[in-house]
């Protein structure tokens, strides 16, 4: 498991867009949160400052004893391979095969171009696929394009290539937000179940104020940039969350500590 600390995180861009503003926080081992805040709040922003794909304008970011925003290529790739990401669009390649996309998750420990495909993996590797996939009850469509699955068979996919990677800090962007109700639903069981199981650190971005309530043991809370809301999920009451979607002038609310 690993821990993360937020420190005075600050991102502007060239254009002057405040992305996001001193943004401070920390995630203990074991601890699901989940980030709410409408468009355009920095939530994606923070998240990607977080494995290095945007590079703060200050602040820092610790993972574990690592320090993202000073870490070289070669540290952050050491570093991603402790992350597992699960993205809104499931980024799946279409024309592999359930299978095939799964054996992705081992790439970041291979060691050389026989992880690439499944008849050249190692034997154990393509048995770990496989536990991936009958974990997320998969198992029967291994073989199938993944272009020929629905929307929330494709988000179990990419939650078990996440599975291979076996993170310990799990970063989960709008995993239901291409989904369905009933699909999203069985998709966030799914994926806490996974969490709670092994322990893992999870951030997770969310609109959805009934699934964040249901799922978060607490709620950050961005608005421009900022975070206005930080506490316990069970504390939190619809009004203060929906807040942070109005359009009205910015406005700290109080929350329970």
């Amino acid at each position: 498991m690993l821990s993360l600390a937020v420190d005075q995180l600050s991102k502007t861009y060239p254009n002057g867009t405040v992305a996001l503003n001193r943004v401070s926080f920390r995630a203990h081992p074991g601890e699901g949160i989940v980030l709410l805040g409408a468009n355009g709040s920095g939530k994606s922003t923070l998240l990607r400052c977080m494995v290095g794909l945007e590079k703060p304008s200050s602040g820092s970011i610790r993972v574990g004893d690592a320090w993202i925003e000073t870490a070289n290529a070669n540290q952050l790739r050491l570093l991603r391979r402790q992350i597992g990401i699960v993205f809104q669009r499931f980024n799946l390649v279409s024309s592999l095969s359930t299978f095939h996309n799964v054996l992705q998750g081992a790439l970041g420990r291979s060691k050389g171009p026989r992880y690439w495909f499944p008849a050249t993996a190692p034997q154990r590797e393509r048995e770990r696929v496989m536990q991936c996939l009958e974990r997320v009850n998969l198992a029967h469509l291994a073989q199938q394009r993944v272009d020929t699955l629905s929307g929330g068979q494709q988000q179990r996919v990419a939650i078990a290539r996440m599975l291979m990677q076996d993170p310990s800090l799990l970063l989960v962007d709008e995993p239901v937000a291409s989904l369905d109700p009933k699909s999203g639903r069985e998709a966030m069981d799914l994926l806490w179940d996974i969490v709670r199981e092994r322990q893992l650190t999870v951030i997770c971005t969310l609109h959805q104020l009934d699934l964040a309530k249901d799922y978060a043991d607490r709620i950050i809370g961005l608005r421009h940039g900022a975070i206005q809301i930080d506490a316990p999920a069970h504390q939190l009451t619809d009004h203060e969350l929906s807040w942070l979607y109005e359009s009205s002038t910015l406005d700290t609310i109080e929350t329970p500590t």
